[in-house]
């Protein structure tokens, strides 16, 4: 019982036992039109007159028509009508659904959480994919993209098969964080050449990142002896990227690449698709559904193209082959993401590094910098460490 009505009650009882108003109102610091106010409504309406009222407003001025709710079900259920692979890739969520309402002239457009109240009312809602695993982790060192071409995602999905066949083919999946633009190749199991002329495909047609994210797969960072740098570290090392390699066994932290592979595979796989040409063909209508029509609220409502439209791309020329060629290491840096073991240690290509039991399954992020082969091992942003890196190969800067 709240205070207030403790009050109210006890002047009730007073006024009843036939005390005056002027002393109770002295006993109970109150006005006498305090007093006024709640003896009326007790006459009026009873003890349950001496709760609040609710201040919610008797009315609902925004609640949705009934115009406007159809309105959003016809739109999502023809949306959903996926015949044609440039149908098949389009979106038909709530941004969707309002980006269209917003076209065709409605006014006092509903928020996205009142679309999706409406679509789950009427059973038009589906679970959106989401990486397993994931969990919340306040101290990982992650980037955040905050603009186009600031980090991209690198990934592999495979083998898959097609029909009546049981060759393995792969799909190579690249994607900007930020706008969502991705490229996305259909290949026989990908060694490391087509994976390096893979990226350069992307890297010509995306424009060059300041930041590619990877995991720890054989293809990305995998060294043929410890202490080595492949011929993937050193491409990017090249082109001036910094590559950086996502904890061991947490493939969730790759988390946009992630989830487009599970829309990308839910829409893909279930065409039936019999050689890898068809397949193609439906990669280019995704590509440029993605591009041109996919809307994003968090880019304002904005397709990849919209965002992309004025920005200046730093990009490699149509000619370029140095990938094709033995590559130097040249003056950069890479990065790896890491949890640190309960014995103290983190993996760096082969090479383990002892940054103490007191950071135990925290994560840190240990950079290598080329110039001079250095470690440095930062957590919370501070170095902790700083070690020398027992480089194996040829070192030409």
């Amino acid at each position: 019982m709240s205070h207030e009505l403790h009050l109210r009650q006890r002047a009730i009882r007073l006024k009843l036992a036939g005390v005056s108003i002027s002393t109770i109102c002295h006993d109970l610091q109150r006005s006498r039109a305090w007093f006024y106010r709640w003896w009326r409504r007790y006459t009026q309406g009873g003890p349950p007159a001496l709760h609040d009222h609710s201040r919610a407003p008797k009315t609902r001025p925004s609640a949705l028509s009934d115009q406007m709710r159809q309105a959003i079900l016809s739109i999502r259920d023809r949306l959903m009508r996926r015949q044609g692979p440039h149908a098949r890739y389009r979106l038909a969520g709530a941004p969707t659904i309002r980006y269209e309402l917003e076209c065709l002239g409605y006014t006092d457009l509903p928020s996205l959480r009142t679309i999706e109240r409406v679509l789950h009312a009427a059973q038009r809602t589906k679970q959106p994919f989401r990486p397993q695993g994931r969990v919340a982790s306040h101290d990982y060192p992650g980037v955040r993209a905050t603009h186009s071409n600031h980090v991209h995602q690198l990934d592999l999905i495979g083998p898959r098969y097609l029909k009546g066949s049981r060759r393995q083919w792969f799909f190579l999946v690249y994607q900007d964080s930020y706008d969502q633009a991705v490229y996305v190749e259909f290949q026989p199991k990908p060694k490391l050449e087509s994976v390096l002329a893979f990226v350069v495909r992307a890297w010509q047609r995306m424009g060059l990142p300041e930041i590619v994210q990877v995991d720890n797969g054989e293809l990305f960072g995998h060294t043929s002896h410890r202490g080595s740098l492949n011929r993937f570290i050193r491409l990017a090392l090249l082109v001036g990227v910094e590559l950086t390699f996502i904890p061991e066994r947490e493939p969730w932290r790759n988390g946009s690449i992630e989830r487009f592979n599970g829309w990308l595979q839910e829409r893909l796989l279930a065409v039936q698709l019999h050689s890898a040409a068809q397949v193609r063909g439906e990669l280019e209508a995704m590509m440029r559904s993605c591009f041109q029509e996919q809307i994003h609220p968090q880019l304002d409502f904005q397709t990849a193209a919209e965002v992309r439209r004025t920005l200046k791309v730093r990009s490699l020329p149509d000619n370029f082959a140095a990938h094709q060629q033995a590559l130097p290491v040249s003056i950069g840096r890479v990065s790896f993401i890491r949890r640190v073991r309960r014995q103290g240690e983190v993996s760096v290509l082969g090479v383990k590094v002892r940054v103490g039991k007191r950071l135990a399954q925290q994560y840190v992020r240990v950079r290598l910098y080329t110039r001079t082969m250095t470690l440095k091992v930062y957590h919370q942003r501070q170095v902790v460490k700083q070690l020398a890196f027992p480089f194996v190969g040829k070192l030409r800067l």
